[in-house]
């Protein structure tokens, strides 16, 4: 799969007398060896809050999640005035945040 294989012509009286020796490196069934190419899942792999992109985009996303929830509730609980409030804040914000961060990922790479 990742590597093209070669033909090879034999004579067909070294291939009836199977004098053939082996050439290369012989096939492996050690799991570890393909470790390389399928690295273990772990949590710390799929979410790994120690970089700081990860843990931003992970703190930003839980804002817009919190202001959305509070945003909701002010409306049910009848207090339209300050969820119109938060809605224009976050109107405003995080668009801001947005731009500002794919614009620093563009000036970045």
């Amino acid at each position: 799969m990742f590597r093209k294989n070669k033909l090879e012509a034999i004579p067909f009286k070294e291939f009836m007398a199977n004098e053939r020796a082996v050439k290369g490196m012989p096939h492996t069934n050690n799991i570890y060896a393909f470790s390389v190419f399928f690295p273990a899942i772990t949590p710390q792999g799929l979410f790994p809050l120690h970089d700081p992109a990860f843990a931003l985009f992970v703190c930003v996303s839980g804002a817009v999640v919190v202001s959305a929830f509070f945003e909701r509730f002010f409306v049910r609980s009848g207090s339209s005035y300050i969820a119109e409030m938060i809605s224009m804040t976050t109107g405003f914000i995080f668009p801001a945040i947005v731009y500002g961060a794919v614009f620093w990922f563009l000036f970045s790479l």
